[in-house]
This record gives structure tokens, C-alpha cells and sequence, in this order.
């Protein structure tokens, strides 16, 4: 059985970007984001939480994020669509087709 996945939902641009850790003068820990790629997404929101980050509450919108499949994508990568950064928690293969990838993203509300 195959997953049917509607390509003309892929019209968001956004770009993938990985994160890159380096360490500064005095040692803490920095990180930075590479681009990776532009890729064309289809942007689904599913559902919104609030979590506790440092101590503070935090609005969570949870996405599903739907690109053509690319070997390299995966946890803790991110899509960048204009201001907004949806974290890549989980991706997976639907339909193991290697035709696209659906992913669990994480967008923190500012």
C-alpha cells in the first residue's frame, strides 16, 4: 500500500539549515546555523502546547512539514521560512520510497 502525497501542496520555499556548534574565548558553547538547502515544503499545523523552557512558559506549535526525500535530514536540523524556525524533532520515509520525507517540526511562538 502505498501513501499518496499530494506534490502541489509543496509551495512553501523554505531553507534547511543544521546547526553548528563551536566554543567561544571563554569556553561556552556557541551555535550557529548553516544553510544546507532551499527546498520546497508543504507546511501542515497540527496542534499547539505550551512548555516550560529555563523556567519560563513557552507557546509550542507542533507542524507537519512534508519535502522531497533527501538522505541527509534529520533531528536537530530546521526549516527557516521567512522569521519563523521550525525545529525537525522526527523524520521519516512514509512509504520507504525514498519520494519524500514527513517531519515532526517544533516552532517556538517569540
Amino acid at each position: 500500500m502505498s501513501l499518496r502525497i499530494d506534490t502541489a501542496g509543496l509551495r512553501s520555499r523554505v531553507t534547511l539549515q543544521t546547526p553548528v556548534d563551536t566554543a567561544d574565548d571563554s569556553g561556552a558553547l556557541v551555535r550557529a546555523w548553516t544553510p544546507v538547502a532551499d527546498v520546497w515544503a508543504k507546511i501542515e499545523p497540527q496542534r499547539g502546547d505550551e512548555t516550560f523552557v529555563a523556567g519560563e512558559q513557552e507557546s509550542v506549535l507542533v507542524h507537519r512539514v512534508t519535502v522531497r526525500w533527501r538522505p541527509d535530514l534529520a533531528s536537530p536540523m530546521r526549516f527557516v521560512l521567512g522569521s519563523r524556525a521550525l525545529y525537525v524533532r522526527a523524520a521519516f520515509d512514509p512509504d520507504g520510497r525514498k519520494k519524500f520525507l514527513v517531519c515532526r517540526c517544533d516552532e517556538y511562538a517569540a
